[in-house]
């Protein structure tokens, strides 16, 4: 069988040709903002900013704390034994810089919550002024504030950021949500009057 291709056939053939390479070079040119935008926003962000129905664990973050002592009833992140911050020096993270294990030898009440500090100096420079070390937002993570809702921290996922002390959920939602820090605590300190008292995802609430 002989296939005859006269000009007009050519003609076609070129254009369709010249469509498809289009095609490609379009798709090839749109891909590269898709990318970036993938590229700048941490897998920490993403799942948690699609996260408002079901934020921590069931959002799929590998090293989210599973702690069955979280309650995020009240206007302090505490366990439900009253303890805030896990038990850790809320003044040590201004004085030292990191995570500092408290003791039940040094407490403090505040908010309905207590205290644990590394010494009896801690203890009383917070007593003095508690505002002052407490952290933000109670203690419950930042990022999720900002997007609306309750979440646990990380004791060790934190920064003091213009006198303020702030946890996230995990290390790894932390170094996101410090990309875009000011936004977020822009967002966080307008939903925090309103998420105060509302309930978080404790185990009362079926988490």
């Amino acid at each position: 069988m002989i296939t005859i291709r006269n000009a007009t056939s050519r003609k076609v053939h070129g254009e369709e040709v010249m469509v498809r390479w289009r095609a490609i070079v379009i798709a090839i040119i749109l891909a590269f903002p898709v990318a970036y935008l993938l590229s700048v926003i941490t897998p920490e962000e993403r799942g948690h900013r699609g996260a408002a129905l079901s934020p921590g664990v069931a959002a799929g973050y590998p090293d989210a704390p599973t702690d069955p002592t979280f309650d995020g009833d009240g206007p302090i992140n505490m366990t439900l034994d009253g303890v805030a911050i896990k038990g850790y020096d809320a003044v040590g993270y201004f004085t030292e810089n990191k995570a500092v294990k408290g003791s039940p030898d040094y407490t403090a009440e505040y908010k309905g919550a207590t205290f644990w500090f590394a010494s009896s100096e801690n203890r009383d420079l917070f007593a003095e002024s508690p505002e002052e070390y407490a952290p933000a937002y109670g203690g419950f993570c930042a990022l999720g504030v900002a997007n609306g809702y309750k979440d646990d921290m990380h004791p060790e996922a934190f920064d003091v950021i213009n006198g303020r002390l702030y946890f996230n959920l995990t290390p790894g939602i932390h170094r996101g949500w410090l990309r875009n820090k000011h936004q977020h605590i822009s967002r966080a300190n307008e939903n925090w009057p309103e998420l105060r008292h509302a309930p978080g995802y404790g185990p009362r609430d079926g988490r």
